[in-house]
C-alpha cells in the first residue's frame, strides 16, 4: 500500500486492482497537472494562483472526474 502521506493520486490507486478507479486516478491527475500547487499555492514560486490557471471548463471535468473517482470507489469498498 502507498504511505498515507502522500497526495499523489497515481500513487494512492497504484494499489487497487480496478481499471476504473486506476483511468479515473491518471485522467483527473493528467487534468490538475500538478493537484499538490492547487491545495497549496503558497508553497511554489510561480506568480500564479490556482484560478489563474484553472478555467471553467477545467473546473466542471474535474468535478466530474472528482465525482466519478469516488463513486468507483464506493462500489470497490461495497464489493470488499
Amino acid at each position: 500500500m502507498p504511505s498515507s502521506l502522500t497526495t499523489n493520486l497515481s500513487e494512492l490507486s497504484a494499489g487497487i486492482v480496478d481499471a476504473g478507479i486506476s483511468a479515473a486516478a491518471i485522467q483527473l491527475a493528467v487534468l490538475l497537472k500538478d493537484p499538490d500547487y492547487l491545495r497549496y499555492p503558497s508553497r511554489h514560486a510561480s506568480p500564479l494562483v490556482p484560478h489563474d490557471v484553472i478555467n471553467l471548463g477545467t473546473m466542471e471535468s474535474a468535478i466530474e472526474l472528482t465525482t466519478r473517482l469516488l463513486n468507483l470507489c464506493q462500489q470497490f469498498i461495497d464489493r470488499q
